[in-house]
């Protein structure tokens, strides 16, 4: 019995230790074609920077209060049928809003770790504003309709440290679309999408 646990466990060690680790701050342009679907390499966050994000951080507007809470995961393992098998490190991200300081609705934490870092000075993602948005909006570009009151939707998120400002950091949400158009007509657009959840803010590290 003790030698069948031995050879279990050499046996486990060595898998760990076949991970091909990538730099999470290198360049995507360097990395092997096939990473995100052999399940040997590790895109791992060597420099530590994810560490500059965790936390819990604040933003109040009068009699109303908004949270983001960030958690870093090591070696998540991402799966999906052949096409994706890889691990990471990452961010989870959950949000709390409050009203009169009454909790009036809590997130629960993606299923999924997306945000990630390249120099630890602004984490970008994706995450659900479970809210819904509150007005209807066709994205430009596209035939993509974001119905009023419809279901969640997946904004990207920007994430940034304030200069000199450690315990400070700039909350932007878009749309994917917005992002990538920069020559759109914003008066034909209508600007961003209302989300449930504040845009554009600057929030204070509390925890």
């Amino acid at each position: 019995m003790k030698i069948s646990v031995t050879i279990i466990a050499t046996f486990l060690f060595t898998i760990v230790n076949a991970q091909i680790v990538i730099n999470m701050s290198g360049d995507d342009n360097n990395y092997p074609y096939d990473y995100l679907s052999t399940g040997q390499y590790y895109i791992k966050d060597v420099n530590n920077y994810l560490d500059n994000f965790t936390g819990t951080w604040e933003y109040v507007n009068g009699n109303e209060k908004f949270q983001i809470i960030l958690t870093k995961v090591i070696q998540f393992h991402v799966i999906h049928d052949t096409t994706f098998n890889y691990y990471k490190d990452g961010i989870y991200v959950k949000y709390k809003k409050f009203y009169n300081n009454v909790l009036i609705y809590e997130s629960p934490f993606d299923s999924y770790p997306s945000f990630e870092t390249k120099n630890g000075l602004l984490l970008t993602g994706a995450m659900y504003d479970y809210g819904r948005i509150t007005k209807t909006i066709v994205l430009p570009f596209s035939d993509i309709v974001w119905h009023q009151g419809g279901e969640p939707i997946y904004p990207h998120c920007n994430i940034e440290k304030l200069a000199n400002q450690p315990n400070k950091i700039t909350f932007k949400l878009h749309s994917g679309m917005e992002h990538g158009h920069k020559g759109y007509d914003k008066e034909t657009y209508s600007g961003l999408p209302t989300y449930s959840i504040p845009n554009d803010v600057i929030m204070t590290k509390i925890n």
